[in-house]
């Protein structure tokens, strides 16, 4: 079993004692405002339904979950080959490459691509020539090719992707090898931190949210198998599997179409917790958006490209309710909440109406912070949390429009660019 630190049970016990009182709190507010209890729900049914039903189910499954978890037992050391493609990275790629060969896991080897850069990324590259294969593409910047040149030269059991921004911690290649003793296990998505945190407003937000959305999201994920996407940035999969589903496709949004491949094999894909890895996020809320526009016009490509993966027994939890519920929160629900809020607020006080959704939105928050703290093991990763009254209220909001834009770019003019 896992052993949950005292931190972590005490969050879990703070936030299991407030749902009802938060209940409560909130109904009784409505009361004063003589709205009574079923027009309430009635009034905010896209919030309990989507969102609140979403965060008591993780204040309660995840804890629970991680108490009665086995860890894996490291008796597996295959050798692992870890490739990183690099466009242009000449800032970031020595630090990349220097967290690879630095972790503690003795059976590796490291390609790097270098993908047709412009810059000094190949000449800082080979200062660690003698440990590394430095393979280099002249015409590059896609970076699916890049990845499968490097697959052509890689001679591991298992595979690693790591983006070239990206460094990951000492023992990432040991927990690896420990989980994928299971040989039922085909792929994994390791898990994300930000590490330019302290820059600004907006990389706080992210630090935030990969800890929230991303951690927190993938393990409740994992857990009922529909586990849709193992991030570029550290993703892992066996190279047997990878070679017999043709390696990675050159198409917008890799990552998401090699795990969908992978479900459709059947393939069981983990989220693994304790794997971390450090990304840098966009500093610019220019440079955000396009990157998030970029995300979201790869996600519905991709669910066009394999939509026969929807509601197919065949290929199990991923296609009977993973596909469908990702169609439900990331996209039809961008358009579900503020229709169904601004028919009740246009019916109802907009003051009054708007103080309550707030409130509302403020508590579901609490309750996915303190499943965070509950679970996760280094509570520092949140030290951001009091941001928690922008995320709801600003954060999510500014992204629900980035993504109703992308989705409606993608399907009026399909993008042709990475």
């Amino acid at each position: 079993m896992v052993k949950l630190s005292s931190f972590n049970l005490l969050a879990f016990g703070i936030n299991l004692t407030l749902i009802p009182l938060m209940l409560y709190a909130i109904f009784s507010i409505a009361g004063y405002f003589n709205i009574s209890a079923w027009n309430f729900v009635l009034m905010f049914l896209p919030a309990f339904v989507l969102d609140y039903v979403r965060a008591i189910g993780k204040s309660v499954i995840l804890p629970f979950y991680e108490l009665f978890r086995k860890p894996p037992r490291p008796a597996y050391t295959p050798t692992i080959s870890v490739i990183i493609p690099a466009h242009n990275e000449e800032r970031t790629i020595a630090a990349c490459i220097a967290s690879v060969l630095e972790n503690d896991y003795k059976f590796k080897e490291v390609i790097v691509v270098d993908d047709g850069s412009t810059d000094g990324t190949y000449v800082v590259a080979s200062k660690f020539r003698e440990r590394i294969k430095l393979l280099s593409r002249p015409k590059g910047g896609i970076k699916t090719y890049a990845l499968n040149y490097g697959l052509g030269f890689a001679k591991g059991e298992l595979i690693v992707t790591v983006d070239a921004d990206t460094i990951i911690s000492r023992d990432a290649l040991s927990k690896i090898a420990a989980y994928f003793s299971n040989p039922r296990i085909l792929a994994a998505s390791g898990n994300l931190r930000v590490i330019n945190e302290n820059k600004n407003l907006l990389t706080m937000l992210q630090s935030y949210e990969y800890v929230i959305a991303f951690d927190i999201g993938r393990r409740l994920q994992a857990l009922f198998r529909t586990l849709l996407i193992i991030p570029g940035a550290k993703s892992i999969i066996r190279k047997r599997i990878l070679e017999a589903i043709g390696g990675f496709d050159p198409v917008l949004g890799e990552d998401f179409d090699l795990t969908l491949k992978v479900h459709k094999i059947r393939g069981r894909v983990i989220f693994i917790s304790d794997c971390y890895a450090f990304t840098e996020v966009p500093e610019t809320w220019r440079s955000w958006f396009k990157q998030r526009e970029r995300w979201h016009r790869s996600q519905i490509r991709v669910l066009i490209r394999h939509r026969n993966i929807f509601f197919r027994r065949m290929f199990g939890t991923p296609g009977i309710l993973g596909a469908p519920d990702m169609v439900l929160m990331d996209m039809l629900a961008v358009i579900i909440r503020p229709t169904w809020f601004a028919f009740f607020m246009y019916a109802q006080s907009i003051v009054v109406f708007g103080l309550l959704l707030m409130l509302f939105y403020l508590i579901i928050e609490l309750h996915t912070v303190l499943s965070a703290l509950s679970v996760i093991e280094f509570p520092s990763d949140l030290k951001n949390a009091y941001l928690l009254p922008l995320v709801p209220l600003f954060y999510r909001p500014v992204y629900s429009i980035v993504r109703f834009y992308a989705y409606v770019a993608e399907l009026i003019k399909p993008s042709i660019k990475w």
